[in-house]
């Protein structure tokens, strides 16, 4: 799923384009619990100031899901300020800087000969040892408690109940890794 959704994704010929969130970190994660999680969506996000109409990003999801019969979902980060109440954002970079978790916070591209380009916010800790970690920004933002309604709400601790919370940078009962928390055990 993960080399079709890159070959789709290259196909829609998207400005600062790239696979954020689940893919990701159900097919890391999966591999090093030996699951077999499938992703709710493919998160593809890009940047285009230039058309920021949330109907073209629905234009492109149903072209991607028709064609790919790939569970697409698009956002052009270049107006999801507005839906975080946020500063406009100033590239994908920036706003994946916002995201909750770390582990989103990691995102594949490619080029045209499909060479896959790996890329994290936070680093890949999290991807590599599994841990719900909050984001910077959700701490500076007093936004633990979203934090937290947005695990719940798209069910993560459910499926991925072995994995520790963090919605601290000050983690008791861990070692800390720059501002983040890592889990010790």
């Amino acid at each position: 799923m993960v080399a079709a959704s890159i070959e789709t994704s290259i196909k829609a010929d998207l400005p600062n384009w790239c696979i954020v969130g689940g893919l990701i970190r159900d097919f890391a994660w999966g591999k090093l619990l030996s699951r077999s999680i499938t992703p709710r969506d493919i998160d593809l996000i890009y940047f285009d100031g230039k058309d920021t109409s949330p109907e073209t990003d629905w234009e492109i999801e149903s072209d991607l899901q028709r064609t790919s019969g790939l569970p697409f979902r698009v956002r052009n980060q270049a107006r999801m300020h507005s839906f975080n109440s946020e500063e406009r954002y100033s590239s994908v970079i920036d706003a994946m800087s916002k995201f909750p978790t770390t582990v989103s916070a990691i995102g594949i591209t490619s080029n045209r000969k499909l060479d896959p380009i790996i890329f994290s916010v936070f680093g890949y800790e999290a991807l590599f040892n599994p841990v719900f970690q909050i984001t910077p920004h959700f701490i500076s933002n007093n936004r633990r408690s979203d934090f937290i309604k947005y695990l719940d709400r798209n069910k993560l601790r459910q499926r991925w109940e072995e994995v520790p919370v963090h919605a601290e940078i000050d983690c008791r009962g861990t070692k800390k890794s720059g501002m983040f928390c890592v889990a010790t055990s």
